[in-house]
């Protein structure tokens, strides 16, 4: 008996060590895992992992796209390529915005700037297919109290990065640390990109359609499909307006025709009166507009030639009549 107990004792702690190691290994990567940087996540006070330092800087190829490279900055990893079928590798959780948006290509590449330290960058150049594609990444991402820059289409910085448009591209170069005072190596490095990428032709943008009176400096953007809930209601530009304390959006979208353009009003009132919108009658100034009450706010909407315009979050139906009017007036200009 006392054999047996031995023999069994021992068995157990052979198990036991097994089950350690297996618990070890699991552990280890999921922590591997959790480290991995997801750029289209960095929030406020996140910043990047540590690179892989093992190759040495003079032996690695740069992005074209930055060279010849600010003097005292060096490349850190070797240039990374994602497609569609693999994007979601590198920016897991926002691949989707991408995509939906004409995303064809993502060239990654990590930099180092000697006069800064420890201090390092990755660069993002996201080849979105025209101008317009890459306004709608760059607009609906835009990062809170950001200091615009004249560099490019589209530009501006925060504490630890530079965003930017410059025809097809959208990019972004994010830092491990805050820059701090004096050299800015992101935003030498995107002056490099733009000098070295010629500005393309722009696709349509409906930006300067929207009236100036009220609106939110900087918060003109392009959602590029499915806004506001409603499946097939692409493409479409909104902006936010402050009255009397009260925000509210107006939006607008050229359509293909303006067939298309009352095709596409008339199946987005049955959809806000499909989700218990209550529709408001009565002379609205405006021809084939459409106004809505919805969950204690009000959207009016209407067709104009190609274009679909609305407003929509107004807390009363003078507020989205007033805003809407303006819009109008400023379509027919």
């Amino acid at each position: 008996m006392i054999q047996k107990s031995k023999s069994n004792s021992r068995l157990q702690t052979i198990l036991s060590m097994v089950i350690l190691s297996i618990l070890l290994i699991i552990g280890a990567g999921i922590w591997i895992t959790q480290s991995q940087f997801n750029p289209a996540v960095l929030q406020k006070g996140a910043f990047l992992p540590e690179p892989n330092k093992s190759k040495p800087s003079s032996q690695l190829s740069s992005n074209p796209h930055f060279l010849p490279l600010p003097e005292g900055i060096k490349p850190l990893t070797e240039a990374e390529v994602f497609d569609a079928g693999n994007l979601s590798d590198k920016i897991d959780g926002k691949a989707e915005l991408y995509l939906s948006a004409g995303f064809n290509r993502l060239v990654s590449q990590r930099f180092k700037d000697d006069g800064k330290g420890d201090m390092w960058m990755e660069a993002f150049v996201y080849d979105m297919g025209n101008s317009q594609n890459a306004f709608s990444v760059f607009s609906t991402q835009r990062r809170e109290g950001s200091e615009t820059l004249d560099l490019a289409e589209n530009a501006y910085r925060t504490p630890n990065a530079v965003f930017l448009t410059r025809g097809r591209y959208y990019v972004e170069i994010i830092a491990s640390k805050v820059f701090g005072p004096g050299r800015q190596p992101a935003k030498l490095m995107a002056e490099t990109f733009v000098k070295n990428t010629p500005s393309e032709k722009a696709a349509l943008n409906e930006s300067a359609s929207f009236p100036e009176e009220g609106l939110v400096k900087n918060s003109i953007a392009l959602i590029a499909s499915n806004a506001f809930g409603f499946e097939g209601f692409d493409k479409i530009y909104t902006a936010q307006y402050e009255f009397k304390d009260h925000s509210l959006m107006a939006y607008l979208s050229r359509r293909v025709s303006s067939s298309k353009a009352k095709e596409m009003a008339e199946a987005y009132a049955k959809f806000l009166l499909a989700f218990g919108g209550k529709e408001i009658e009565g002379n609205l100034d405006i021809k084939d507009a459409r106004l809505i009450e919805v969950l204690d706010t009000y959207e009016m909407f209407f067709w104009k030639g190609p274009y679909l315009a609305g407003v929509r979050d107004a807390a009363t139906a003078d507020q989205a009549k007033m805003l809407a009017k303006r819009l109008y007036d400023r379509l027919k200009e």
